[in-house]
C-alpha cells in the first residue's frame, strides 16, 4: 500500500515540476510581434463607391455598374438606375429608351442612419429612402412620375482588406401623375459596393 503511495507522490512530483518548463516554453509566444488590430468608425463610410447593383423584377435579373458618394448619413447617386422604372410605365421598348435618353441622369440622395459593431468590424445601415420624382416623356407629354422606394432589409458597411458597403432597396410603387402603375411587380436593387 505504501509503494502505491510513494509511485503516486513521484508522479504528482514529477508532474509540478514539469508545468514551469512547459509555460516558460509558451512565453517566447508572447513576444512575437501581433499585426495591428483593424479598427473602424463612421468616417469610414465616408467615400466614393463602385461596383454592381443587382437588379430583379419578376423573374427577369440583370445587372448594371453604379457609383455614388456617401458622406454625413447621406448615399448620393449621381445617376440612379432607371431603366427598369420607365420600362414599368412605358411598355414599348424604342419608346421607353427614348425616354430614358431625354430624362438623362438622374440624381437621388438616400438617407440613412448608422450603428456602430466595433467587435464585429462592422457598422449597420438604417435606410431611409424617400420618394422620388421624375418628369418622364409619355406620348409626347411631359408627365410627373413618383416612385417610392422601401428598404427591404439593413445594410452593411464592413472594413477588412477592402471596404464594402452592401444595401438592398425595393422600388415597391409607381404613380404616373398620381395614378399607381397596375400591373407592377416591385424592383428590387440590391447594391454590393467598394470603396474607391
Amino acid at each position: 500500500m505504501k509503494k502505491i503511495n510513494h509511485v503516486k507522490l513521484i508522479s504528482m512530483l514529477v508532474i509540478l515540476l514539469a508545468i514551469p518548463f512547459a509555460l516558460a516554453s509558451c512565453s517566447n509566444d508572447d513576444d512575437a510581434p501581433k499585426p495591428d488590430p483593424i479598427t473602424i468608425s463612421f468616417d469610414d463610410l465616408n467615400g466614393e463607391y463602385t461596383g454592381k447593383a443587382s437588379v430583379s423584377q419578376g423573374t427577369v435579373n440583370g445587372e448594371t455598374a453604379v457609383t455614388f458618394s456617401a458622406k454625413k448619413n447621406l448615399i448620393s447617386y449621381s445617376e440612379f438606375p432607371m431603366k427598369e422604372i420607365v420600362y414599368s410605365v412605358i411598355s414599348d421598348p424604342v419608346k421607353a429608351n427614348q425616354a430614358l435618353t431625354a430624362i438623362g441622369k438622374i440624381k437621388y440622395d438616400l438617407d440613412y442612419t448608422a450603428v456602430l459593431y466595433q467587435y464585429k468590424k462592422e457598422i449597420e445601415l438604417n435606410l431611409l429612402p424617400k420618394e422620388l420624382t421624375v418628369q418622364v416623356p409619355i406620348d409626347g407629354v411631359s408627365k410627373k412620375v413618383v416612385i417610392t422606394f422601401t428598404a427591404s432589409k439593413k445594410g452593411l458597411f464592413t472594413k477588412q482588406n477592402t471596404q464594402n458597403m452592401n444595401f438592398e432597396l425595393l422600388a415597391s410603387k409607381i404613380t404616373v401623375e398620381g395614378t399607381v402603375v397596375n400591373p407592377f411587380n416591385p424592383i428590387k436593387y440590391n447594391f454590393q459596393m467598394l470603396k474607391k
